[in-house]
């Protein structure tokens, strides 16, 4: 180009489309992090103590004799529990649900002596492992769809004048 303009013009460009896919990766990682925090909702930290209390509450109540067997047990917390979680807006109830199903089948076997007491203890934990995973797992999803969403927003450039160019 004459005068030596077209270097300019296109270092101009160059550097305009670096700062465009920073700018876009940046905002991408923002809403990502944005997103991860909004999909946890409220803070669950209290429901959990909640949850955990109706627990103790109704373990109390079976070992006062109150409540006859290990299932209906579970199935003392688990109606509560669900009421619980559903008003707080939690979004994986299927998950819970999934998770309430497991103890009350647990505790089904554990009265009727199939599995012994030990047994029935790993058997929770795990369930509760798988819950929690599963949980994680369906966020950590959300965040990164929302973020990829999110930077495959077309871009648009306007020149406003010579090498110089605006974009969104």
């Amino acid at each position: 180009m004459p005068g030596g303009h077209g270097v300019g013009l296109q270092t101009t460009v160059n550097t305009v489309i670096q700062a465009l896919h920073f700018k876009r990766l940046l905002a991408g990682a923002l809403l990502a992090l944005s997103v991860a925090a909004c999909t946890t909702g409220p803070s669950f930290d209290a429901i959990n103590q909640q949850a955990l209390q109706i627990r103790t509450g109704c373990d109390a109540q079976h070992t006062a004799g109150t409540i006859p067997s290990n299932l209906a047990t579970e199935q003392c917390a688990s109606g509560p529990i669900h009421d619980l979680y559903a008003n707080a807006k939690f979004g994986d109830l299927d998950v819970l649900e999934a998770y309430q199903a497991r103890r009350e089948a647990i505790a089904a076997q554990l009265d009727r002596k199939a599995i012994p007491p030990e047994e029935a203890k790993a058997q929770l934990a795990q369930a509760r492992v798988e819950m929690n995973s599963e949980v994680q797992r369906r966020q950590s999803n959300r965040a990164v769809s929302a973020a990829a969403a999110y930077s495959t927003f077309p871009t648009i450039c306007n020149r406003v004048g010579p090498g110089t160019m605006i974009c969104n």
